[in-house]
């Protein structure tokens, strides 16, 4: 989180470009209003001659001077008393930043990200050791198709540094709803290639790594979640088998692992899974099971799902909308994992409904007697 930055002439501040400043005119006491205005906050300011302080002092706060040069700038126009007051301000509700040599490059690399960068801080951050922290992060994406697409290309347009894309089947007809034009031209090729060129497109902070390796067997993928602090699994773009692997694999690993997939006119994501105290994907899938409208008949199809051990043709119904919803909705978890904020899945499934418009959280209970996280084998 931010720490308070203390006056010091060596210092070059620069006020923050997402926030909105403007001064009102003098009311019947003669005093004028100053407004901060961002998002999430609105601070005013009662005084006297503050159009002065936004006339001279603001414009001076852009990084290029260190605050004794301001000081000797702004000579007799303003008293240092009125100066450090001023600036302690500014640097108390954090509408400044400190400004360092690296910060031009910085800037001109990620510029794409400022808007981001913007509401880290906003959010109680210290800005530019978060997308640091973000640049740091690596994460697995099984399932490249539909939500998977979409959850990664959203985690590179955050800025995260490293994705592991796998998945071992090719693009068809049916991707270009979710692909670009130029993707839709490669009819046959790895879907992670495909997406690793989308990303590769945007220029962004995003290094990524493609496996096509078939992903059928324990010792592979351990190989493929040792290095990552997150691993998503895309359930409408993996077989049943391996999203049930992942399940086991990362609960042994001690790996988060965040599910989600949008089928027909719904779509789920979560509950993260993360340590056997909680509930795991398998215990969902349990209980969503046995409260199907044919329990015997859900379970019969999903262990035949479970038994083929790979990806069934995706040509089921569904609505694009649906999985950029979904992937959309895993990124944002994603995110909030990754810089310790609250997040919606921790025991929860959220499930979207499109018909109704709706996104509703269920409390995922643990299944006595799972065999992935009940402690039995």
């Amino acid at each position: 989180m931010k720490k308070p930055m203390k006056l010091n002439d060596d210092r070059r501040l620069r006020l923050l470009e997402h926030i909105i400043v403007g001064v009102m005119p003098p009311d019947c006491h003669d005093e004028e209003t100053m407004i901060f205005k961002t998002t999430r906050r609105t601070l005013t300011v009662k005084g006297q001659a503050l159009h002065d302080v936004e006339r001279i002092i603001l414009p001076l706060l852009d990084g290029s001077r260190t605050i004794g040069e301001i000081r000797a700038t702004v000579g007799e126009k303003l008293t240092d008393s009125s100066l450090n007051q001023c600036l302690e301000f500014l640097m108390d509700n954090r509408l400044v930043e400190e400004f360092l040599e690296d910060t031009v490059d910085d800037l001109d690399s990620r510029a794409y990200l400022l808007p981001q960068i913007g509401l880290y801080h906003e959010l109680g951050f210290e800005q530019k050791d978060v997308q640091k922290y973000l640049t740091k992060a690596r994460i697995a994406v099984f399932g490249l198709a539909g939500s998977g697409l979409v959850t990664a290309m959203n985690l590179a347009s955050a800025g995260i540094g490293f994705l592991r894309l796998c998945d071992d089947t090719s693009t068809v007809v049916s991707d270009s709803s979710m692909m670009s034009g130029l993707v839709f031209n490669q009819i046959g090729a790895f879907r992670g290639v495909e997406a690793a060129r989308q990303i590769e497109a945007m220029a962004g902070v995003t290094r990524t790594e493609v496996v096509t390796d078939p992903l059928t067997n324990d010792e592979t993928i351990k190989a493929l979640l040792d290095d990552v602090d997150l691993v998503i699994v895309a359930t409408d773009a993996v077989s049943v088998n391996l999203a049930y692997r992942l399940n086991r694999l990362c609960l042994k690993m001690q790996r988060a692992l965040l599910p989600g997939g949008a089928a027909g006119v719904e779509g789920t994501i979560g509950p993260l899974v993360f340590s056997q105290d909680g509930p795991c994907y398998l215990c969902y899938r349990m209980r969503a099971m046995a409260c199907a409208k044919l329990p015997e008949a859900e379970l019969a199809i999903e262990q035949f799902l479970n038994r083929e051990r790979r990806t069934q043709p995706r040509l089921r119904e569904n609505l694009p909308i649906g999985q950029m919803l979904v992937g959309s909705y895993l990124a944002l978890e994603a995110v909030k994992i990754l810089l310790g904020l609250p997040i919606a899945t921790d025991g929860k499934l959220l499930h979207l409904d499109l018909i109704g418009t709706k996104l509703t959280h269920n409390v995922v209970l643990k299944k006595p007697g799972c065999p992935h996280c009940s402690g039995q084998s």
